[in-house]
């Protein structure tokens, strides 16, 4: 609201169109509502309805108007009517008494199309009126707006507002304003999936709890009206029998299915005129996968509202014939539990078992339906409970967080066992919480038991949990004692001697890690242990410096609906690959993936890997010039006191480069200080985190000389020996320290060993940063031309890239040497050949004096403000204005602000 109101407030400057976007219940209406309550006097309400849609210029006829003009002229509703009511409408909007108005446009799916041609045709010239023409749309139905008027919406001459979708956080704000401060975490992400992101239904949701109390159970949550008839009104009005069997079938197998399977448990011979009916009336989607159709409902809340909906008995029937139809025995056991109306222990114990099968092979998320569906057949006992701890580790193992947290109170009622705080640490690990996680562990320790395979349970998170606090001696002896507690097929020997590749990896021992790896591979693994393997390679590659091979590795670990994999497994892959992409120079691969990562984080609820995914996706849009407030807004703050480094250091580094982009270098130093103690490089210890040698930086240029010194010289002591990409960010270090005591030939050297390292290892983006500080480096050394060379480099990559704040610093750096870009000095350069380089793209060459006397005559300062601010004579700034005006073969300042690169780059 608050965009649009400040949009309204330069109507006197011109008229606007502004888009409003945002799906059905996204809060579009209450935006609406309350612009119009802030602009009353002048706002206007023009809405579409269906019954006048047919109705040529009713939504026009709605306008206040001096006269009746959206009257057709002859009777018949021809183009040219059109455009002479839009010329009419538009003289009065022109009148010089004419107030400042908004005029609202809303449901414009439902309006006539005759009215939104007269108001596209008068939308492209509306900016000589002071009207704000305010459009609101939904995506959804943009199919049904005239095509015209969509095109005129998404067009340069209008400005888009987007509703942001309804996250965690607003759920959090808004059931606390409705008086619900139970709802927690966990709730306010259960309220975000239960109202399908949508603000309205989400409201009606906590307008309907009972004493305003969050249920310990989401199933508890109540419908609300208004999704129940968006679900069963469009079912009641095909008057169908078999179209309701078909969607009862569908909400009871939980997802699409091919029409052989829905005949089976619909019990129709033949569905298919059922089937033509539901998709024509947008109660049926169908999807063709892989050359496989299969029909699914269309709308997210269907399953639930029709399940609620159907009698239990029907209910049981249908799970009954589920059963029958089932291809494979595990869904068959969890389709038979859930048609059960009592106890049965046997089944139980079968359910159990497929369980433990389905957990070696690393399918979690099949494991965990089997859990509970062996709870569900059982009496309340602890066999029950023990089902049900079950059932929620393997649901925190397949990084399906988010329905985790509704059975975390239900797992806290249990009584305290060792298997209880195992289970709880292992979530709280995926959620980043590293003290609860270390504190529960450390009970399950403590308790007393003789089963080896839950100590093997234990070992393995503490092998997790070591591993994210990057700790490589933890790492492997944790994962030893796993390996030594379980049979060598059991899933945590095959995850803990994954892990304990990484923890050699840790120590620098890349040979170890591969070997350990080398060992995994022979097992021809599948699923989820597959998966981890693939991705515990890639990390291992990434940290040798063979980049295209992590890429392929981690690409194969991302997938997780081949052979059911783990979302867990694949958010890590995300933020890996994305990394790799972006060291690769493929900025808009890494971007993708990262934020792909990043919505299936917050979805699932996976706190743990997200300062990773937004490392890059940060980094990647500050460097393009995203507003860095707008970008930081996506930080974790919380994630930088973590003690878990796999969240704090990429957290600490987002900060460092937004502090670096506002050329703020103080807060660039401040954000990296605190891991000379986490996340120290010893000989003993490798991190693989970039930020020793940006530190190095931030101090150099702070005066810290001393400082940084030590610091280059421990990092390039514990680093000889390490791999070629690490020995690059070593010479980076050294080459500034170099630069600052004024041995530019030992500088150079540096940069040219690390340049070589990180070319040689397809690193562009670290090698396009060795070429810009290179060519700072030399520009201010004197040596004009290889300054030139190194930075045209730096340019070229980064322009290519996207990256419009490290241009303009290579643009800075340019100008400030005072040669074009093809090394021409002034005094090569005639008068011409500096026109024909200005229209060309190229450089002036000015002297520092005039570069400076420009650079604050295009940011409008008088020739007596520019004299006081360079400390000289008034007349001594005209004689330099009038040689850069014949440099560049023009006559006035406003030229002058035309051909020129002003100076408003931040500080280098």
């Amino acid at each position: 609201m608050r965009a649009v109101l400040g949009l309204w407030e330069t109507i006197d400057d011109g008229g606007r169109i502004v888009v409003l976007e945002g799906g059905a219940g996204s809060g579009k209406s209450s935006v609406l509502r309350a612009v119009q309550d802030e602009t009353d006097a002048f706002c206007e309400v023009l809405a579409g309805a269906e019954w006048s849609r047919e109705v040529p210029y009713a939504l026009i006829g709605q306008l206040r108007t001096r006269d009746p003009i959206w009257q057709s002229v002859d009777g018949e509703c021809a183009a040219s009517d059109r455009v002479q009511i839009a010329e009419s409408l538009l003289e009065e909007l022109l009148t010089e008494d004419e107030e400042k108005r908004i005029v609202i446009l809303d449901d414009v799916h439902l309006a006539d199309p005759e009215s939104l041609q007269i108001f596209s045709q008068l939308a492209r010239r509306l900016r000589a009126t002071r009207v704000l023409l305010l459009i609101a749309v939904d995506p959804s139905t943009a199919a049904e707006v005239d095509a015209d008027f969509l095109r005129m919406t998404t067009s340069p001459v209008s400005e888009r507002v987007t509703i942001p979708a309804f996250g965690r956080d607003d759920a959090l704000e808004l059931a606390r304003a409705h008086g619900i401060y139970d709802i927690g975490e966990h709730g306010a992400s259960v309220l975000v999936t239960e109202s399908s992101g949508r603000l309205r239904t989400a409201l009606e949701i906590l307008d309907l709890l009972p004493d305003r109390q969050w249920p310990t159970d989401p199933a508890d949550l109540p419908l609300p009206l208004s999704v129940v008839r968006e679900v069963l009104d469009p079912i009641e009005a095909t008057e169908s029998a078999e179209v309701r069997d078909v969607a009862s079938a569908l909400a009871i197998l939980g997802g699409p299915q091919d029409l052989h399977r829905l005949a089976c448990v619909a019990g129709l011979a033949e569905p298919g005129s059922a089937v033509d009916l539901g998709v024509a009336q947008g109660i049926f989607v169908e999807r063709n996968s892989a050359g496989r159709l299969t029909l699914g409902l269309k709308r997210p809340m269907s399953a639930r509202v029709i399940n609620a909906d159907i009698a239990a008995s029907t209910r049981r029937l249908l799970h009954e014939r589920a059963a029958e139809s089932a291809p494979r025995e595990d869904e068959r056991l969890v389709h038979l539990a859930a048609a059960s109306a009592g106890t049965d222990e046997v089944l139980a114990k079968r359910l159990a078992e497929s369980a433990v099968v389905a957990e070696r092979y690393g399918r979690w998320a099949d494991a965990a339906e089997l859990h509970f569906g062996a709870a569900r057949v059982l009496a309340p006992s602890p066999a029950r409970d023990d089902e049900l701890l079950a059932g929620i580790d393997a649901l925190a193992s397949a990084g399906r967080v988010i329905e985790v947290l509704p059975w975390i109170d239900i797992g806290k009622s249990i009584a305290p066992s060792t298997l209880r705080e195992t289970v709880l640490a292992n979530v709280a690990i995926h959620r980043g919480q590293a003290a609860q996680a270390d504190d529960l562990l450390s009970r399950a320790e403590a308790a007393p038991t003789d089963d080896d395979g839950l100590m093997a349970q234990i070992a393995l998170r503490r092998t997790l949990d070591s591993l994210v606090r990057w700790d490589g001696p933890k790492v492997r002896e944790w994962a030893n004692r796993a390996m030594s507690l379980g049979h060598s097929d059991a899933p945590a020997n095959v995850e803990s001697h994954a892990m304990r590749a990484l923890g050699f990896a840790a120590q620098g021992k890349i040979v170890e890690a591969v070997e350990d790896l080398d060992d995994l591979g022979d097992r021809h693994l599948t699923g989820a242990q597959n998966q981890r393997v693939r991705l515990c390679i890639g990390w291992v590659s990434m940290l040798a410096g063979d980049l295209r091979k992590a890429v392929r590795e981690f690409e194969a670990a991302v997938p997780t609906q081949h052979e059911r994999g783990s979302l867990r497994i694949s958010l890590w892959a995300h933020g890996w690959l994305a990394r790799v992409q972006y060291l690769l120079g493929e900025w808009n691969e890494g971007l993708r993936t990262a934020e792909i990562g990043l919505r299936k984080a917050d979805d699932a609820n996976i706190t743990l890997v997200a300062p990773l995914l937004n490392w890059t996706a940060a980094e990647i849009k500050l460097w393009r010039g995203h507003p860095v407030d707008e970008v930081m807004r996506r930080a974790d703050s919380g994630a930088i006191l973590s003690d878990y480094l796999a969240m704090q250091v990429p957290a600490r580094m987002v900060r460092a480069v937004a502090a670096d982009v506002r050329g703020d270098h103080d807060g660039r130093a401040a954000a990296l200080r605190a891991l000379l103690d986490v996340d120290p490089w010893t000989q003993e210890r490798n991190s693989f985190w970039p930020w020793a040698t940006e530190f190095v930086d931030a101090l150099i240029i702070l005066g810290h000389s001393d400082q940084a010194r030590q610091m280059a010289t421990d990092f390039v002591a514990n680093t000889h020996e390490s791999r070629s990409h690490v020995r690059a960010l070593a010479a980076v270090a050294s080459a500034r320290i170099s630069q600052d005591s004024g041995d530019i030939p030992a500088a150079q050297e540096s940069f040219s060993q690390a340049l070589k390292l990180f070319t040689d290892g397809q690193q562009d983006t670290a090698a396009a940063r060795v070429l810009l500080s290179r060519g700072q480096m030399l520009r201010r050394a004197n040596r004009r031309r290889d300054a030139v060379e190194s930075l045209v480099r730096a340019r070229e990559f980064y322009e290519g890239v996207g990256a419009t704040v490290l241009v303009k610093r290579c643009d800075q750096e340019l100008r400030a040497t005072g040669m074009s870009w093809r090394g021409m000095s002034e005094s090569e350069t005639t008068r011409t050949s500096a026109k024909n380089s200005t229209d060309s793209g190229g450089y002036v060459p000015l002297t520092p004096q005039e570069m400076s006397v420009a650079d604050l005559v295009v940011q409008g300062m008088t020739n007596a403000e520019v004299s006081r601010k360079l400390f000289i004579a008034e007349k001594t700034v005209q004689y330099h204005l009038t040689h850069i005006y014949g440099k560049f073969g023009i006559r006035s300042r406003t030229e002058l602000a035309a051909v020129h690169l002003s100076g408003d780059v931040p500080p280098v």
